[in-house]
Parts: structure tokens; C-alpha cells; sequence
């Protein structure tokens, strides 16, 4: 077992004083952290699938960013291998004094956060934020390997301008393709503002006092040729009930206030497909991409019997497949629908489809492509379709569009650069095209504004050191459709997952 630090001072350009102090001041991931994360242990029949599987679940810990299982000797008298696993270790305190920009509104936060507490892999969060929406105090704290376990454990507090947010959770996912069993429960109670939009305007503000909780359990006879199926049973409660706020006018009618506890059952289907690769959607830094099929499938239903407020069937459907040709061209389907069946009448109904392309020119070059749609029904009176500069738009403010479908279209030339400054930055730069409609009316009435679209240029700093947000954006667009009033120019800057 061997943990590396964040910077390899064997290295001539990373041994320095700076990055001494910094392997020096990190608490490096412990080797039982590691180990209990593991697939196999000393005696068991190894197979590649569940080496790379362990891999992959490793490289997707925050605090570490990289992973290596190799054989370093074999014994044929016994039959036996030894394996090196090696991962390495990234920043993970986080001071969290921070700006950012989108769709022409600021958002900050202080605050403190370490997302590897002594080693162990647990994540303690202690901050003060402000964004559109509201200022937030936040507690939290979340252990995805309880007590040595695969159980994982999260709590959070939220003491927020608007109301407050409490949720904990004890839950056994399907942590392997090959896990046999899952379960756990969750609960969460919410007192928020919820500010409605149109024309790209708050136009009203309505109390939402929103509860959650749900139980379950699940089974799976585990890999078996490249496919995983699971099965689920489990038990939702949700209640959201709404209020007027003093002199606060109402652009629309209240949201219907509403009960459902529905007991449900869920499939999966997972096929064992997956690739490493490097500058699609990270910089310089290996991607588990996922090639397979999948697909899961969720049907409850509620009574009034039971204490829901009607008769309501509730469903949630997604699936996704991937391709590719060498490593060359990409190209990533999905698709995903919920809603509910009232009294015979469909409700907060969401079609959503999704494709993503990349055409690889170079090592360092790539054209990206992603389009997606959504449609909706009956949507209950505190959910809209917005469009904007934090949804993809990026030349227009935030939540600019609203109605009861849209699309949007992403077109971007990717540049993935060699520079490397200070050794802490994989940095890369993007030319974009974004385009984006929606259809029908808003909750206030009001028409959509029809076709936008921006243009703009980007930098891309991917953060290989620390595991506080992959992908940091600075974008600068213009809006080639900006109606009068609204600034043309737009400049962001903000963390991402992605490119």
C-alpha cells in the first residue's frame, strides 16, 4: 500500500519549500482508509473487472486523484499474486473565502471545509455563504465509509435568511457492480423562500415548508456477464404545504399544498463497460468513462388511506448509452422521467433527453457538441423550466427564460493546453456557441422570448492538486439575441465537474 503526497518532492520542479510545507501541513490519507474501499482482500480470487472496479471507486474519492493496482510478483507454487495500490493524495482543507459570478449576479462564501478530516476520508463543513437566493449559515458532516464500513453516514444543518434546512441519512448503497445487498434511510426537513421568475425578473415570492423521508431496501445477484440487475422496495413520505408572504403580491396562484406515502419498487440494469481516458471532460487527469447501457425504473403509489392527499401514482424512469470509435469520436444518450398520476390526471410531469459528442482532433484538441430537451406537464406551482446563464446560456443573466419546454444547444472547440503553471493548474481554453429556446407560457402568463444565443471564449484550470472542484471557468460571452435592457456582455467565473 502505498499513499503518495500531494507533490512528488523526488521531482526536481516540485521540490521546493512552498510544496514542502504543503505535503508537510496535509494529513495524508490513511492506508486503512484506503484498504476498507478495497474489493478483495489477502486469500480471494481476483479477477481484472474488479481491479479496475476498485480502481474507479478510488479515483472517485475527492481527496484522492489517482489511482494504481499493479502485480509486482507472482508465486506459481501457490498460485498466488502480490498487488502494489498505489493512489495519491490532493489538497482537501479549504479555507472557502471565495467569489463567483453567473448570469450577471455574484455569489460568495466563507467558511471552513476539510474533505479528508485526519485522514479518514470524512468530509466537516462550517460556512457562511450568500448567493440570489438566500445567505446561509452550514454545518455538515458525512462519512461515506462509517466506522470502517461501506455504510455511509451524512448530516446537515442549515441555518439559512429564509427558513432552514436539516437532513441526515444512514445508507448501504450498491457500492460494486458485484455488491449482493442495500438499504438505509433518509429524512430531510426544509422552511425556504421559493422565488418564482418571469421574464427574467422575480415576480413572486411563496414560504415553502417542504418534508421528506424515505426508507428501502435492495438486492442483486451481482455481476453476472457483464450485466448487474438490483432490485428495490422501499417506503417515501413527502409533504410540502405553502404559504402567502406579507405584503408579498402573488403573480399566480399558491402552489397546491400536498401529501404522498408511497410504498415503491425499482429495477436496475447496469452493463460492465467502461474506459480510461484523458481530456474529455477534465484536463489532464484520467476519466472512468462510462460506455455501457443502463437503465432504472421506479413505481409508487400513494392513497389517501394511507395519508396522501389523492390517488397518486408516482414514477421515475433514466437510462443512458454510451459509444465510441477508438479514441476518436464519443457519444453519450440519455433520457429521464418523473411525475405523477393524480386522480387520473398527470402532474408534474418531466421529459428530459440529453446527447453529448466529442470529435477528438489532437491529444489537445477537441470539438464538443450537447443538446438537450425538456418537457413538461401540470408542473407544480414551485418547479419551473428556466433557462439562463447558470443553466448553460451563458450570455444571458440567470434564469432568464422560462416556459413549459426548451432545448439547448452547445457547441464548443476545446483547447487542452500543455501549460502546467506553478505545477498546480492543467490549464485549457474553449470557444463556444451556446443557442437556446423555450416554449409555451410561464407561471405569470407571459410568452417566451424566443431563439438566444451567445458566443464567447472561455478558460478552463483544471485543479489536479486539490479536490475542491475539478474545473474552475472564467467565461466571457456576448448575447447575439440580448433584448433591450439587458447587458450583452457577460462575465462568469465558477467551479465545475466538468470542462
Amino acid at each position: 500500500m502505498f499513499v503518495q503526497n500531494i507533490f512528488d518532492l523526488e521531482d526536481s520542479r516540485e521540490n521546493t519549500g512552498l510544496y514542502k510545507l504543503a505535503d508537510t501541513l496535509h494529513y495524508r490519507t490513511r492506508e486503512r482508509t484506503v484498504r476498507t474501499q478495497l474489493l478483495f482482500k489477502s486469500g480471494d480470487r481476483l479477477t481484472p473487472e474488479r481491479l479496475a472496479e476498485t480502481e474507479r471507486i478510488l479515483r472517485a474519492r475527492v481527496y484522492l486523484v489517482d489511482a494504481w493496482i499493479v502485480p509486482v510478483a507472482f508465486h506459481a507454487a501457490e498460485n498466488v499474486v502480490d498487488l502494489a495500490v498505489t493512489v495519491r493524495d490532493v489538497w482537501t482543507f479549504d479555507p472557502q473565502v471565495s467569489l463567483g459570478r453567473s448570469g450577471g449576479r455574484n455569489q460568495n462564501s466563507i467558511g471552513l471545509q476539510e474533505e479528508n478530516l485526519l485522514g479518514l476520508g470524512t468530509t466537516l463543513q462550517v460556512s457562511h455563504a450568500q448567493n440570489v437566493d438566500r445567505t446561509s449559515k452550514a454545518l455538515g458532516y458525512s462519512d461515506n465509509n462509517f466506522l470502517g464500513s461501506w455504510w455511509q453516514l451524512g448530516l446537515v444543518y442549515e441555518d439559512n435568511s429564509d427558513g432552514a434546512v436539516k437532513s441526515a441519512s444512514l445508507l448501504l448503497p450498491f457500492y460494486s457492480l458485484d455488491s449482493r445487498s442495500a438499504g438505509g434511510f433518509s429524512a430531510t426537513d426544509t422552511r425556504s423562500v421559493v422565488s418564482r421568475y418571469s421574464e427574467g425578473a422575480i415576480r413572486d415570492r411563496v414560504q415553502e415548508q417542504h418534508s421528506e423521508g424515505k426508507v428501502y431496501v435492495g438486492g442483486s445477484h451481482g455481476l453476472t456477464d457483464g450485466w448487474t440487475e438490483r432490485w428495490f422496495a422501499g417506503l417515501a413520505y413527502d409533504k410540502a404545504e405553502f404559504h402567502a408572504l406579507p405584503n408579498v403580491p402573488l403573480a399566480a396562484l399558491l402552489p397546491d399544498d400536498r401529501t404522498t406515502i408511497d410504498p415503491w419498487l425499482g429495477y436496475q440494469l447496469i452493463q460492465n463497460r467502461y474506459l480510461k481516458t484523458e481530456n474529455l471532460d477534465l484536463i489532464g487527469r484520467t476519466e472512468d468513462t462510462y460506455l455501457g447501457r443502463s437503465l432504472y425504473a421506479q413505481l409508487g403509489y400513494s392513497a389517501p388511506s394511507w395519508g396522501g392527499t389523492s390517488r397518486s401514482w408516482l414514477t421515475q424512469l433514466t437510462a443512458q448509452q454510451g459509444w465510441h470509435h477508438e479514441d476518436r469520436r464519443y457519444l453519450f444518450l440519455s433520457g429521464a422521467l418523473a411525475g405523477r398520476l393524480d386522480n387520473g390526471t398527470i402532474r408534474n410531469l418531466s421529459i428530459t433527453t440529453a446527447g453529448r459528442f466529442f470529435e477528438r482532433l489532437s491529444d489537445r484538441q477537441v470539438l464538443y457538441a450537447a443538446l438537450s430537451s425538456t418537457v413538461t406537464s401540470h408542473l407544480d406551482g414551485e418547479n419551473q423550466l428556466l433557462l439562463g446563464g447558470d443553466t448553460g446560456l451563458r450570455g444571458y443573466p440567470i434564469r432568464f427564460q422560462s416556459g413549459t419546454s426548451n432545448a439547448l444547444l452547445t457547441l464548443e472547440h476545446r483547447f487542452y493546453t500543455g501549460w502546467y503553471p506553478f505545477r498546480l493548474f492543467r490549464v485549457g481554453t474553449a470557444v463556444f456557441f451556446d443557442a437556446a429556446r423555450a416554449w409555451g407560457r410561464d407561471f405569470a402568463g407571459a410568452p417566451p422570448l424566443g431563439l438566444l444565443r451567445d458566443v464567447g471564449l472561455g478558460l478552463r484550470f483544471g485543479n489536479n492538486r486539490s479536490g475542491l472542484g475539478n474545473v474552475i471557468h472564467v467565461d466571457l460571452s456576448y448575447a447575439l439575441d440580448a433584448p433591450t435592457g439587458i447587458r450583452k456582455i457577460q462575465f462568469s467565473a465558477s467551479t465545475s465537474q466538468r470542462f
